[in-house]
């Protein structure tokens, strides 16, 4: 937490000859359940799926009242899920922070540094088996969210989406700035397929259509022995129009823990990818 501290001078008790520090500014105190807001529940879906981890760091603002004004992250985790996440769960759930008190005792506005370090839930072994699911997403061309889909594949069915969707809306909206005089003249149409294949199997969320342009296509290719453990990761990466080095490597992918069902016979190949594309709509 950063700390601002007003210049202190001494003053001399006549009486007793003590020294005492002149009053000085105290910052925002958090309110005991603050990090109860980040628990295994609060995992935004899309993270755990693509095993994402990391820490935040938000510079909250916070008003003579205690309450949370704005929410900026101003150190990412590298997932768009995992800060988006952060912010708004904070500004959502309005936890009552005691306010910050200048050098007379009066509540004031205040800034707090916010830290979140989200730690993957523990999960039983993960089952050997091809899985997929599709997200389609439908902005403004002020990032507002009009349309909101996920469907977990090869049963189709329709599953709580929102999260996911805030997190690629930050996306898109970093993308194209929010701004009238930068941003596309009509609404942004968004596909995000998730996919975990066995063997050579085709990906069950489908092929990205004609026409839209590929953000990114990420993932990784691993063995699964026999006793669920995860060897021989590799980095599967293909991105265009990315933003960052880092991101291109695709490493991060080889970096999970995860574990699997035990099963019988040889090593499984396995591969997850994660593709992302998008076309411009309603011109």
């Amino acid at each position: 937490m950063r700390r601002y501290w007003a210049v202190a001078g001494l003053a001399m008790i006549a009486s007793g000859g003590r020294l005492e520090a002149a009053p000085q500014r105290v910052d925002p105190q958090p309110p005991s359940e603050l990090a109860t807001l980040f628990g295994p529940e609060a995992y935004p879906p899309l993270a755990d799926t693509l095993r994402e981890d990391g820490t935040v760091i938000a510079a909250l603002a916070i008003d003579p009242q205690g309450k949370v004004t704005a929410c900026r992250i101003a150190t990412s985790s590298n997932s768009a899920s995992l800060d988006a996440a952060t912010c708004r769960i904070i500004t959502t759930r309005k936890p009552k922070f005691v306010p910050a008190r200048d050098a007379a005792g009066k509540a004031i506005s205040g800034t707090y540094d916010l830290k979140v370090r989200w730690t993957l839930p523990d999960a039983e072994p993960s089952p050997l088996a091809s899985a997929g699911q599709r997200l389609m997403l439908l902005l403004s061309n002020k990032a507002a969210i009009k349309r909101c889909e996920l469907r977990d594949m090869p049963k189709n069915v329709a599953v709580e989406a929102m999260t996911m969707c805030a997190g690629f809306r930050e996306m898109f909206a970093a993308m194209f700035g929010g701004n009238p005089e930068i941003s596309p003249p009509g609404d942004v149409e968004v596909l995000v397929l998730i996919d975990r294949t066995l063997g050579q199997a085709a990906p069950l969320s489908g092929a990205i259509p004609v026409g839209m342009t590929i953000v990114q296509d990420v993932g990784s290719e691993f063995l699964v022995q026999a006793d669920g453990t995860r060897t021989d990761c590799a980095p599967v990466t293909t991105l265009v129009d990315t933003a960052s080095d880092d991101d291109a490597k695709g490493s991060e992918f080889c970096d999970s823990n995860e574990r699997f069902a035990k099963h019988q016979g040889a090593p499984v190949k396995v591969q997850d990818r994660a593709r992302i594309a998008y076309r411009l709509v309603g011109k």
